[in-house]
């Protein structure tokens, strides 16, 4: 029996070419290459890509779902806005208020005012200075024909100089001064005190400056003040101030 004889020398010798060193040496430039090839072909692209801001670029948001409008319904008339009528009152407060007049309102005094003035006037006499400033104080606070008297007198009689000159200066607060609150106010710019007669000077200006130019009340003053510089007995310094006062107001 024949047996088949393998050809041992040409497998050893395929053998021995496939697993030459320089074979493989070859085979492992080349995948070395290869990758090489693939990383700068990869470079490149990622550097186009860059330069073109295609990394910055931002994803554009997905559109809304659309909404279903809801109609606008009309709002309902609003109702018309009740009448409201004036009060009463206030008719007749706004009434009484046109028909009377500067010097009839001040000389009508409601009954608190008069209990300040009699309160006032019982606080003039006490022994204490606070006491009776106070009280001045409030006599200037209600100005009516009676707290003026007071004003007046307390200015001419009291035997304290501070209280007279509080007295003057609360005289300002007079709306429409009598003929006797002038004169007083004009005897006391004489006083050889000097606090006392300025206060005067000071209440007869706030008069003046109240009155219109060249009115009646106006042209008393500046006269008794002429009368006052006739007298002998009047001081230097008084009959300066006096001089002051009336050419200031082109006396």
């Amino acid at each position: 029996m024949l047996r088949r004889r393998h050809n041992f020398k040409s497998i050893s010798a395929d053998k021995a070419g496939t697993h030459c060193p320089l074979y493989r040496f070859w085979g492992h430039v080349m995948k070395i290459f290869t990758g090489i090839c693939l990383f700068l072909v990869g470079a490149i692209i990622a550097s186009h890509l860059y330069l073109t801001d295609y990394f910055s670029k931002p994803i554009p948001p997905e559109p809304a779902p659309p909404t279903a409008e809801i109609p606008k319904q009309p709002a309902p008339p609003a109702p018309p806005p009740a009448p409201v009528a004036p009060p009463p009152n206030l008719q007749a407060l706004s009434s009484g208020l046109k028909t009377k007049k500067g010097p009839e309102a001040e000389t009508k005094a409601a009954p608190i005012v008069d209990r300040q003035i009699r309160s006032a006037q019982k606080e003039l006499k006490s022994a204490d200075i606070g006491t009776r400033v106070d009280a001045i104080d409030q006599l200037a606070a209600y100005p009516t024909k009676a707290s003026e008297q007071l004003l007046v007198s307390t200015m001419q009689t009291n035997n304290n100089e501070e209280i007279r000159i509080s007295a003057a200066d609360a005289l300002s607060s007079v709306r429409n001064p009598n003929k006797i609150t002038l004169s007083a106010l004009v005897v006391a710019a004489g006083a050889n005190n000097y606090e006392l007669r300025d206060a005067a000077l000071m209440t007869l200006d706030i008069y003046i400056n109240r009155e219109p130019y060249g009115s009646k009340r106006t042209k008393m003053i500046l006269q008794n003040l002429r009368g006052t510089l006739k007298r002998k007995q009047l001081s230097s310094l008084a009959r300066e101030d006096i001089a002051d006062f009336i050419s200031e107001h082109n006396g």
